[in-house]
């Protein structure tokens, strides 16, 4: 219920990096607030949150759930049953902990939690993050008080009334780095940061392992600080061996921070939350997008390229001879990669998270004064 002077607020946010990392983000602006008494999280117990949230030391409370989308019948029907699970365990949560206001960051975990909140007149706020919304946010934002938007193309799918533009939420963390300006020298070693998303990317990976047979042969000084996801970390770790790649392989990178800080360049997919974070850092990059998201990640690299900030290589031409060839170009060319950094930058939305945390407040507020007056 509602407290004197604080309020209790509830995140849902799981399954993949993309939902979690924007809901920490807002989490720490909203503990910086006077005004916030607590903030828990609310995920799956077999999702990657697990491993992630407590890192930053939220409590993280569990809830059954599954996706409905692209399953056959029986997978409906058993993801159907679930749902309802998840929705008796978040009414009991909500009330036991005593929720003013709930976040929902998108995926399936959103969907029971926000069905609760709504039975509990409990306000809703949304936060979409990619160019094309999800399934998800779309058929929840009819529930919520507000959704936030990460990019203007996402908008129209949403009630105008409800819709602000908020930018990507990014974390503390990230938004404390510094990085040197690329050099102009004529050969200086090119960090480039490696990422397939919080899971790796397989095709990437091979990708950059073929590349190295065509940049040793131009003489390339080239260092990989490489995500590879913790399926084809030993592989890749053994193919680096064998062939000599200038560079460190890992299965995951906890601290991003320090990634970024080494990088002057990265090769990623195109995951709404990275591309929210080297925006903001001014990172020029090469992106390939996942082709079986829906269209999303086309469309947040689409608006990278129409920027200027980002080079974009469908994955179905993918190819460690043409990574290679990208990667030749723009080393011998200082001027444009700097130019994609500028351009990168000016997408940034470095404020993303206060300004998520204002609209919730604000929400708490006019609740408020409106039981008072009532």
């Amino acid at each position: 219920m509602l407290g004197e002077n604080k309020y209790n607020i509830a995140i849902a946010a799981g399954g993949s990096g993309g939902h979690i990392f924007p809901g920490i983000a807002i989490a720490q602006a909203l503990k910086a607030s006077n005004k916030v008494e607590k903030i828990i999280f609310i995920g799956r117990k077999e999702g990657l949150e697990r491993k992630i949230i407590p890192h930053y030391g939220f409590p993280l409370y569990n809830i059954n759930t599954s996706g409905l989308v692209g399953k056959n019948l029986f997978a409906k029907l058993k993801g159907g049953w679930q749902m309802l699970i998840g929705l008796k365990e978040s009414l009991k949560l909500l009330q036991q902990e005593e929720i003013d206001l709930v976040v929902g960051t998108g995926g399936y975990v959103s969907a029971p939690v926000a069905l609760a909140a709504t039975c509990l007149r409990i306000p809703l706020v949304l936060h979409e993050q990619n160019a094309i919304p999800g399934k998800a946010n779309q058929t929840l934002s009819h529930l919520a008080k507000c959704i936030c938007a990460s990019y203007a193309s996402s908008l129209p799918y949403f009630p105008k009334r409800k819709c602000t533009l908020t930018g990507n939420p990014i974390r503390k963390d990230i938004l404390s780095v510094k990085r040197p300006r690329i050099s102009a020298s004529p050969h200086p070693r090119l960090q480039v940061l490696v990422l397939g998303g919080s899971q790796g990317a397989r095709v990437i990976n091979e990708a950059i392992c073929d590349a190295w047979f065509y940049l040793k042969s131009h003489h390339i000084n080239i260092y990989f600080i490489h995500q590879t996801g913790e399926k084809d970390f030993t592989r890749v770790k053994s193919l680096y061996e064998e062939r000599g790649i200038p560079g460190e392989p890992r299965a995951f990178i906890k601290d991003m921070a320090d990634a970024y800080s080494q990088a002057d360049m990265v090769i990623s997919r195109a995951g709404a939350t990275t591309l929210a974070e080297i925006t903001t850092l001014g990172l020029p990059s090469i992106l390939i997008p996942y082709p079986w998201a829906t269209g999303h990640q086309w469309y947040n690299a689409e608006t990278m390229a129409k920027a200027g900030a980002s080079i974009v290589i469908p994955q179905e031409v993918l190819s460690g001879q043409r990574l290679a060839e990208v990667l030749i170009n723009l080393i011998q060319d200082k001027k444009r990669l700097q130019q994609m950094g500028e351009a990168a930058q000016k997408l940034g939305k470095p404020q993303a998270a206060h300004h998520i945390a204002d609209i919730c407040i604000m929400l708490l507020e006019e609740k408020r004064r409106a039981t008072t007056m009532a």
